[in-house]
């Protein structure tokens, strides 16, 4: 019978050979062999039970497990047991005799609260955990311990993964722009420059092996074949020529997206970027003859279409003295003279001939401007503006640039008015507003214009020009300013640090008799 002992069968159930069978032995010993390893596997079950109800069944899950009642045989009943099948298929208990000091069960007794968690074996050969003994219980509780199908979290983290509720329709708009001002910006990702690399080219690399060879292989050399190393040479020199033409394209588009946006930025003001740069270095000779000028300098007075004109002034030593010095104080005739060749180049420039068409630039003198000031109703001097510039109240609107040099306090300052459009301008190189210059301004319009002066039509402009950080170079801004406004250029592209330069070159243009030659404007 399955599951026992073979010295355990019963009378009525062991089974004598034939006398005269050859197979009898035979029998009887497969007889054994299967009753042995029936004991065997039950013997290592109930042993993995019980160890399994030794190491995993902790001390308050045996506390919290009821009690089963004591069995009816007093506690003495073998482990060694299992329902089997009779013929008719109905399971019984089947208990092996004289098994309780059997010296071969390796098994022994356990205590008897612990009896009735003997796991009971079904009736296939398998030697499976039923689901309702206690080592399944035990398993189970185990698994779940050590595997928790949701992790717990705290409190307070429970607090902080807290979902905020969807907003209400009426605050969607507002809870939107807040979540979005919430996100945190991403920070752009800036790469710096490359190192230099140690090797000009991959030939030089091999040359260098033994520095990246492995230790005890130093004397073998790499021999890279020169068509090869001509080939990666070649590739990678059009490499950087392609890395290179592609960076250069990308900074003319980006120069032409920046001049873009300028150049929209300064239309409502009637101005636009320039071509070239203003202040460039003068040749060997005019560079000389300027630093000369103190000493031996002399300039002509100006001249219009041939003749000298009114509001022209020559000059002597005496004021280039004041004028080449990178540290000196410009004095009037020096600002008065630069005016005058500048508005007779952008007169010469648009075709104007003196008295007969309207001019396009007229500068008129410091000295005029202080009587004026001074004497509001005598010293207008309308005629005397009429024989000089040929400017009547009549064609006044139509001059494009009006320039007035004013000296304040040792402090020479700039008042454009550009009557074609109808704007007022106050250009101090200290960035101040000048609200009264721009006053006296509107006075002289409506004293030189008289009914033609409407001031509904008339506002005041501010241009954005380079400061002054010294106490002596305000004169020479004024006729930077003066030359860039003049032409209808952004007056910004300078700074500071180009007056010194800026000396000679206006040195230099007075004594070439103006701006043409080598001073001409047309590249601006």
């Amino acid at each position: 019978m399955p599951g026992t002992w073979p010295s355990e069968l019963e009378e009525e159930d062991a089974v004598e050979a034939p006398t005269n069978n050859n197979m009898a032995f035979s029998n009887r010993l497969g007889t054994n062999l299967q009753n042995a390893v029936s004991y065997l596997r039950d013997s290592s079950y109930s042993l993995y039970a019980a160890l399994s109800n030794t190491f995993f069944r902790s001390n308050h899950q045996t506390a919290a497990t009821p009690a089963a009642p004591r069995p009816e045989d007093g506690g003495r009943a073998s482990k060694r047991r299992r329902l089997d099948a009779d013929e008719h298929g109905n399971e019984q208990l089947i208990t092996p005799p004289e098994s309780i000091d059997d010296p071969m069960d390796i098994d022994g007794h356990d205590d008897v609260e612990n009896q009735h968690m003997e796991p009971r074996l079904s009736s296939s050969l398998s030697p499976t955990l039923s689901p309702n003994s206690g080592a399944a219980s035990t398993a189970a509780r185990r698994a779940a311990r050590l595997f928790p199908a949701e992790k717990k979290i705290s409190p307070k983290r429970r607090q902080i993964q807290a979902v905020t509720p969807p907003p209400d329709d009426e605050d969607e708009g507002a809870d939107k722009q807040s979540t979005r001002q919430a996100e945190p910006e991403t920070e752009e990702r800036i790469w710096k420059p490359l190192p230099p690399p140690k090797y000009t080219n991959i030939r030089d690399f091999f040359d260098h092996d033994d520095e990246y060879c492995l230790p005890g292989f130093e004397h073998l050399r790499m021999k890279p074949k020169d068509a090869k190393l001509d080939e990666l040479a070649a590739q990678r020199q059009e490499r950087l020529r392609i890395e290179a033409e592609k960076a250069e394209k990308e900074r003319q588009e980006q120069l032409l997206r920046e001049e873009a946006r300028l150049a929209e930025a300064l239309r409502p003001l009637g101005l636009r970027r320039p071509k070239n740069c203003l202040i460039t270095p003068l040749s060997t000779f005019w560079e000389q003859k300027a630093l000369d000028a103190p000493e031996n300098g002399r300039a002509e007075q100006s001249k219009w279409k041939g003749a000298r004109h009114k509001e022209g002034v020559e000059l002597t030593k005496r004021d280039f003295k004041r004028l080449v010095p990178p540290n000196a104080w410009l004095n009037d005739n020096a600002i008065q003279a630069s005016l005058v060749h500048l508005a007779t180049y952008i007169n010469d420039a648009a075709g104007v001939l003196p008295k007969q068409h309207t001019p396009k630039c007229i500068a008129l003198s410091s000295q005029y401007w202080s009587n004026y000031l001074t004497e509001p109703k005598t010293k207008l001097y309308g005629r005397g503006l009429n024989r000089a510039w040929g400017l009547t109240p009549d064609n006044l609107l139509d001059v494009d640039t009006v320039l007035i040099p004013v000296n304040e306090s040792n402090h020479w300052t700039l008042i454009v008015i550009r009557p074609s459009r109808r704007t007022v301008a106050y250009v101090d190189s200290f960035q101040t507003v000048g609200l009264n210059h721009i006053q006296n301004a509107h006075q002289w319009l409506e004293a030189y214009l008289g009914k033609n002066y409407i001031a509904e039509e008339w506002k005041t402009e501010r241009y954005k020009v380079p400061r002054q950080t010294n106490g002596y170079d305000c004169g020479m801004f004024v006729i930077t300013n003066s030359i860039y406004l003049s032409l209808g250029i952004d007056p910004s592209g300078y700074s500071q640090g180009d007056m010194p330069l800026q000396r000679l070159r206006i040195a230099a243009m007075l004594m070439n008799g103006g701006f043409t030659g080598d001073f001409d404007l047309s590249h601006l």
